[in-house]
């Protein structure tokens, strides 16, 4: 509407004018605000623009003739809406409303398990948020809600802060004090080592409760002690301590309870004038006390000329390097001598039993001439010569182990000589020999057992042995006084040797397998020299045990072996050896073609066969079957029939075949088919 305006008017006359007048309109000012969020606490900043004056009014009674008024430490009730108006230079005026949001703070909270022992968890446990950062002492940082330290120690100990932020991202900050607290120093302190029953005494220090664990003992005072110890007590003893802050630390030491010494004490027994002895172990030192008031220091004592009176009980006390003691008792005998009794029934001869006999006591040991002992109370034996003459000791020991000794002279009459000779002592059976025995002149009789059966009387005998073995020739001859000898003799007949042989292969083969390997087989004695003879000619010899000869021609060949034992014996076989040509063919002579696949083929076998061919005919001569493949046998059906089986009967056969070495061989024979 601004511009120039004009006025007619027109009075009552009918009379006109008119005026004119220019209009000015001015604009009103276009305003522009922000809408500023901001968390409680942090500057509230307004903008405006398009005018010369501003007036601001808003929530909590705020005013501001600024055209960009700020609030400081903005509050959450001034949340709402600003109004702002503005004035041009004209004189226009146009109002703005601004929306400011002041968030408020999160409230954090923050709170921990403290206070916590050196290695145990510190908990932090926080609140008030949606996101959480920790730091606190040596270096400690996390951004978990409720973060843990777990093994803790003193440099852990101080003030945690944790910063938080909500959902609007405005910030808290809060912080907790954690205190960490020493661990106590337990110590433990005993009478260890202790010998078994003695006081085990523990001393502990450190804390304000007490606990100690060890083999077989448990306690909760300060200073527990163990009245009577024993081994079972050996070991590592624990005591765990609680300080006045509640924390926990143990400590452990060795408790070592040494054995009492292990005392073993041994008198003996002893005759009337012997040392007796006392002995003792398990220690370093001893102390013994006895009947007759006895004291000895020594670990073996002795009380030598021991009188009956020692007899009693005899204590010793042993201590050893722990300075443990313990007692052991033990006894001393003292017993009276026995007396011995002797008697004999000499005089004998040599060779003849000569009867000892003594009493007095329950063990005796006899002594005699030419090295003679015996531990029988009546002791007898053939004595082998007159050396044996002369005095015989025995000792008797009683009961109680106490001895004494007598003697008796006993006399050893001669007895005749008697020595074998003989002709020879060995040789391979039979074997003949003579025997022939010289005796001394006063002999009187005389009486040959030859081993074999034969007796004679007479000072030359003569016998054959056929059977291996070793034969005991025996003699005895006595004199005009009743003494006698006898003699023996030993002849050995030697094993004759077996000779044999085995070979391989069974059955050679020239130009296949000409070489023959043969095996002594020999047996009957120890065999320890081979000669061989092969096709009875003198250059093919050989003297190994086992050779080997190579046949050039087909035949037959005897082959000699003769063997020698360790003694001389000898023994000779001569055995033909068939060396077969150099192919061979093998043919069955019945089958059974009824399909339950056993033998249901007529199949020839053989070996070196180069060009082959099987005929088969029936009892008329007709061929009922042909093939010249080796591998190829008879099923038994005629073709000319339609394939079926041939009845039960008999059928001949012709084979012709070429060896590998080119000779040409007709065979020919029967075979039985049975259905």
């Amino acid at each position: 509407n601004a511009g120039t305006n004009t006025l007619t008017v027109t009075d009552a006359n009918g009379c006109v004018n008119t005026a004119t007048v220019n209009v000015v309109v001015n604009p009103l000012p276009v305003i522009t605000v922000n809408n500023p969020t901001v968390c409680a606490n942090q500057t509230l900043n307004f903008t405006s623009t398009g005018g010369a004056s501003y007036a601001w009014s808003g929530p909590a009674g705020f005013t501001s003739t600024l055209q960009n008024p700020s609030i400081t430490n903005s509050a959450t009730n001034m949340t709402g809406a600003y109004t702002v108006t503005v004035t041009t230079a004209a004189g226009c005026s146009n109002t703005a409303v601004s929306n400011a949001v002041v968030n408020a703070l999160p409230n954090p909270i923050a709170q921990s398990n403290s206070p916590v022992c050196v290695g145990n968890t510190i908990n932090l446990i926080g609140n008030g948020g949606t996101t959480y950062t920790w730091t606190g002492p040596g270096g400690f940082a996390s951004n978990q809600q409720n973060p843990t330290i777990p093994n803790c120690g003193m440099p852990n100990a101080g003030t945690n802060t944790l910063t938080v932020a909500n959902a609007n991202g405005c910030v808290s900050t809060t912080t907790v004090n954690v205190v960490v607290n020493p661990l106590p120093t337990p110590q433990i302190v005993s009478n260890s080592p202790v010998c078994v029953g003695q006081t085990i005494n523990f001393t502990g220090s450190g804390g304000v409760t007490y606990a100690w664990a060890g083999p077989g003992f448990i306690n909760a005072t300060q200073n527990p002690s163990i009245p009577v110890s024993s081994l079972s007590n050996n070991g590592t003893f624990t005591l765990v301590v609680i300080d006045a802050n509640n924390c926990t630390n143990s400590v452990t030491a060795n408790v070592i309870v040494n054995p009492l010494p292990n005392v073993s004490a041994v008198g003996s027994t002893a005759c009337e004038n012997n040392n007796v002895t006392l002995s003792a172990t398990g220690g370093v030192t001893y102390s013994w006390t006895g009947p007759g008031g006895f004291t000895s220091t020594s670990q073996n004592a002795t009380i030598p000329h021991a009188q009956l009176s020692a007899s009693g009980q005899y204590s010793v006390l042993v201590t050893d390097a722990n300075t443990c003691t313990n007692t052991a008792v033990t006894t001393i005998i003292v017993n009276p001598a026995p007396v011995p009794s002797i008697t004999s029934n000499g005089p004998v001869c040599v060779n003849t039993q000569l009867n000892l006999s003594g009493g007095g006591g329950v063990s005796y040991a006899w002594s005699g001439p030419n090295g003679f002992n015996s531990t029988s109370q009546n002791p007898s034996f053939s004595p082998s010569s007159t050396a044996f003459s002369g005095n015989y000791n025995l000792t008797v020991t009683d009961i109680n182990g106490c001895t004494a000794s007598t003697v008796i002279p006993v006399v050893i009459n001669p007895i005749p000589n008697a020595s074998i000779s003989s002709s020879t002592n060995g040789g391979c059976a039979p074997l003949c020999v003579s025997f022939n025995v010289t005796p001394s002149p006063n002999v009187t009789a005389i009486n040959w057992n030859l081993g074999n059966g034969v007796t004679g009387n007479t000072a030359t005998q003569q016998t054959c042995y056929g059977t291996t073995g070793v034969y005991t020739i025996a003699v005895s001859v006595s004199d005009a006084i009743g003494c006698s000898s006898s003699a023996t003799y030993t002849v050995e007949v030697y094993p004759q040797p077996v000779a044999d042989f085995n070979h391989a292969p069974i059955k050679p083969i020239i130009n296949i397998d000409p070489e023959v390997t043969f095996t002594d087989a020999s047996h009957g004695a120890n065999v320890v020299a081979w000669q061989w003879y092969f096709n009875s000619t003198a250059q093919f010899t050989s003297t190994q045990q086992n050779p080997t000869f190579m046949f050039t021609e087909p035949g037959t060949y005897p082959v000699a072996l003769v063997v020698k034992s360790d003694k001389g014996c000898v023994d000779t076989i001569v055995r033909p050896i068939v060396v077969g040509e150099d192919f061979g063919i093998y043919v069955p002579n019945a089958f059974t073609p009824n399909g339950d696949g056993i033998n249901d083929i007529f199949q020839p076998k053989g070996f070196g066969i180069v060009k082959y061919e099987l005929q088969i005919f029936d009892r008329w001569g007709e061929r009922i079957f042909s093939t010249k493949t080796f591998e190829e046998g008879w099923d038994g059906k005629f073709g000319s029939r339609g394939g079926d089986i041939c009845e039960n009967g008999s059928y001949t056969w012709l084979i012709n075949v070429t060896s590998v070495f080119g000779k040409a061989h007709e065979f020919k024979g029967h075979v039985t088919l049975i259905k």
